[in-house]
């Protein structure tokens, strides 16, 4: 959320910002901890979840059964494991290499066994790809069937995995695969559209609306305290071109953007009834298979406008008051509308920059957001848009090839 917020065009510096996130706000971020610290600190942290995992299941089918009922959970532990290890490695791709490229020699090491002496070499792209999609696939076969009633947001089960399957697809322009499998978790049924105060409060943790997959925080103010601290400091401000790009019908306006004392804030993990920026990370959401299903309609071989503009259309209509279906002259023009609305609709939960870097555009910020040109833009397929390898690690790791364009 942090990374891609603040190396796209979601955020500004706020008015109580005294230096934080500038490397990486600046596009100037590195590979060591001096000025890359915001940005290699997934690499340890993606890699040290699957280390986690690859310890753990091959226990799972050795640890002793004492309790009735101990036998069933082996099957669902492991679907969860293996499904986690999957969404790491993943991730790990979309930060550390290129825009999709199934040759591409640079992916990212594949990790299935725990070995703290390990000196892995970069997969293919392909080749990480294919182990991500293998143990979706495994943990889909392992993990709980779920309906309307008995939906359980906080585990993956078969519903969750095939909106990580949806995800894949999408990043690998496997449009119908995209199109079939948004469908099945959209058909499920098991969180439907809201709006009004439905959808406020989601973000306000007044209820799970909407959300497929999140990560419960207690009293863990992880999500909202890196944009306004607990003292009401603003870190970073919505950019001028987000807030600009929202309707005043639109309920998302107030819902993810606030104004206090004069300061514009980012008000989508803001406050719940835990306490300040004490919120839940709400890691899939239902409008995210529209807006999936919706570009991969618009990108077909031969493209289907009216199911996308449907689906656009429906999700819209949610969010703006009084709003009349707009039709789509193109699969350009579709998609286009497609790609703001992604912008508009999943702002700050860590979709924009690899969005961007995905379909190949460039990342431009209006010049109200920046206090230089210098960090206005960031070309398509500029090298920034992959992340720097961690200068640990490739001193470590002599057989760690880091990615072009750092020093």
């Amino acid at each position: 959320m942090y990374v891609s917020a603040l190396a796209s065009d979601e955020v500004k510096f706020g008015p109580d910002n005294g230096g934080s996130g500038q490397f990486t706000f600046r596009l100037q971020y590195g590979v060591d901890n001096t000025t890359g610290g915001d940005v290699t600190a997934g690499f340890g942290a993606f890699y040290t979840m699957i280390d986690q995992v690859n310890r753990v299941l091959p226990k799972v089918d050795v640890v002793e059964a004492t309790r009735p009922g101990d036998e069933a959970l082996r099957p669902l532990l492991k679907g969860q494991l293996l499904g986690l290890r999957a969404l790491a490695h993943f991730e790990l791709l979309q930060w550390y290499a290129k825009r999709y490229d199934a040759a591409d020699p640079l992916g990212i090491p594949i990790m299935t066994e725990s070995n703290l002496l390990g000196r892995p070499a970069r997969n293919t792209v392909a080749e990480v790809l294919t182990q991500i999609e293998t143990d979706l696939a495994s943990a889909k076969s392992l993990v709980a069937d779920e309906n309307a009633s008995t939906f359980n947001d906080l585990v993956l089960n078969k519903i969750t995995i095939a909106a990580i399957e949806a995800r894949v697809a999408l990043h690998k322009g496997e449009w119908q695969k995209a199109i079939d499998l948004a469908t099945t978790v959209i058909n499920s049924g098991v969180k439907p559209l809201v709006t009004g105060d439905a959808f406020r409060g989601i973000w306000t943790d007044q209820n799970t609306n909407e959300i497929l997959f999140r990560l419960r925080y207690e009293n863990n103010t992880i999500n909202g305290a890196i944009w306004t601290s607990t003292g009401g400091n603003v870190i970073f401000s919505p950019s001028d071109k987000l807030t600009n790009s929202y309707d005043d019908e639109d309920i998302r306006k107030d819902a993810y953007i606030g104004e206090m004392s004069g300061k514009r804030y980012v008000n989508k993990f803001f406050v719940s009834s835990r306490g300040g920026r004490v919120v839940d990370g709400k890691a899939i959401r239902i409008a995210e298979m529209y807006l999936i299903r919706a570009e991969a309609y618009a990108r077909l071989a031969t493209p289907n406008i009216a199911a996308g503009a449907a689906d656009l259309n429906l999700l819209r209509s949610k969010r703006i008051v009084g709003y009349a279906n707009q039709t789509f002259g193109s699969a350009n023009e579709l998609t286009a509308a497609v790609t703001l609305e992604r912008f508009k609709e999943l702002a700050f939960e860590g979709f924009r920059f690899f969005d961007l870097k995905r379909m190949g555009l460039p990342m431009q910020r209006d010049a109200s957001d920046v206090d230089s040109p210098n960090w206005q833009t960031l070309p398509a397929d500029n090298p920034r848009f992959a992340l720097p390898i961690p200068q640990d690690e490739i001193l470590a790791n002599p057989n760690m090839v880091p990615n072009p364009g750092y020093s």
